[in-house]
This record gives C-alpha cells, structure tokens and sequence, in this order.
C-alpha cells in the first residue's frame, strides 16, 4: 500500500486549463505557486512516513491528520508561510472549480477530503495559527467568524496533539543522523523540471530538516522520478516518498490560472 497525496482525473483537467480563458500567471510566477504546492506536498508525505516509521496513532483519517501536519509544519519552519499556504489552497479551490466544470461526481467515500475541503482546511489552520495574516484570505473565501475563532482552536489542538506524537521522535544530539537523502531520476521528458527541482534545493532543504529534526529508525528517501501517473506519495516498504514529474508539469498548467 501507498500513500497518495491527491486522486483526480487529470485528462479532462488539462484540456479545461488549456483551453478555457482564465486569466495567465507569467512563467516566474508559475514556478513560484508550483513550488509552493510541492513544499506542501512533500510535508503531507513526510506525515505519512512519521505515521509510518514511529507507529504513531491516528485517531480519525490519517489524511486529514497529515494534511493539517503539512500546514503547521509550513507555519512552524518557514520564515514566509503566507505565500506557500495561499499558493497552495488557491490551487485546492482551482481544482475544485475544473472538477465542477467537468461534471465530475465526488466520490464521497474516499480516503482523501473534497478539494474544497482541503483547500478550507490550510484557511482554517493558517488563520488559527496566525489570525492577523491570515484573516482577510480567509474573510475572501467567505468563512464566517464564528468559525475563524473555532479555527483557533483547531489549529491549537493539531499543534499540541502532534507535538505529542512526535514527542519520542526527535532527535538529540547523541544520536547520529544522515537518515534521510535525495535522489533525482534522470528524465529525457521532463529533465527541465528536474533541473528545475535541482536549482531551488527545495528537497535538499527539506531533507535537511527533518533528518535534523527526527531520529528515524530506518533511511529515508526522498525522490523526484517520473512514474507514469500525475501522483506524490509515500511508499512504506520502500521507506520512500516520490514526487512525480508529472505532479510537477500538472502543477505548473494549473498555476497558469492563478493570479497572486
């Protein structure tokens, strides 16, 4: 088994993006909520494989759990989450718009929340963490206050609840690291954004901090390859999180819709 960051019909998704008159992100600006997205992305996987590897429990569905770790990781870590976060469910609630506008049907019973959902979800635990910046985002997309300030305490009780997990986690400085690398796949198709990938840093960056971070009892990859499938996720036998290029390429055609 494996653990998916997001399940959704991408064909008809890039032939609405393509073709529809939405107003164009410039290329810089494209890259930029791209990455936004990824660095979520990678923390949602970096939860599954806590999950994982420190047997930690997870009371309720582990998606939404490590949907919530991934936007309070961002909080905790980033000297500038504002930007990532707002990137990030700007294109959950554009996702949610090409899936209406293709007459798609939610599969209600699925292991992942509604787009939307996901998209309220990062609003709500933002605006929680930090209400000051994350007010008039959250005030936009027409959250009413009454649950801006229940958002307190949701974001509260993630926090401490995770800080409770991962409590027997951390790593202390009598134990060694160099647990967790990067490996990015070679791809004639896709070499751009490998290259891409390679001249931020950003996994290397990652993998730095939660080897720091964490005492993992078992090496851990992190991997950028191509898979033959729009996709990121967490494979446990292979202790390995992959993004795929194609995740990359569908993010990049999505942001071409955004405006910042």
């Amino acid at each position: 088994m494996r653990f998916s960051w997001l399940k959704l019909t991408f064909a008809s998704l890039l032939i609405s993006l393509t073709t529809g008159s939405a107003a164009r992100a410039n290329p810089d600006t494209q890259y930029d909520i791209a990455l936004s997205n990824i660095i979520l992305i990678m923390h949602h996987e970096i939860g599954h494989a806590l999950v994982d590897q420190f047997g930690l429990p997870v009371i309720g569905q582990e998606e939404d759990a490590v949907d919530a770790f991934a936007t309070l990781m961002v909080l905790e870590t980033y000297d500038e989450p504002a930007p990532i976060l707002l990137d990030a469910a700007a294109t959950w609630f554009a996702f949610d718009r090409i899936f209406k506008q293709d007459g798609g049907q939610h599969a209600y019973y699925g292991e992942h929340d509604l787009d939307i959902q996901r998209a309220y979800r990062i609003l709500c635990i933002a605006h929680g963490y930090d209400p000051d910046t994350y007010v008039e985002a959250a005030r936009k997309r027409a959250i009413p206050d009454e649950r801006l300030d229940t958002c307190e305490y949701d974001a509260a009780l993630a926090l401490e609840s995770w800080d409770l997990l991962l409590a027997d986690a951390l790593r202390d400085s009598d134990t060694p690291g160099g647990k967790v690398s990067v490996e990015l796949k070679p791809s004639d198709d896709y070499n751009d954004l490998r290259e891409e990938l390679e001249d931020t840093g950003v996994l290397g960056d990652i993998a730095t901090w939660i080897d720091t971070e964490y005492a993992w009892p078992n090496p851990l990859i992190l991997e950028a390859a191509e898979c033959g499938e729009v996709n990121a996720f967490y494979d446990p036998e292979a202790v390995k999180i992959t993004l795929c290029y194609e995740m990359m390429d569908e993010l990049l055609v999505v942001a071409e819709t955004l405006e910042r």
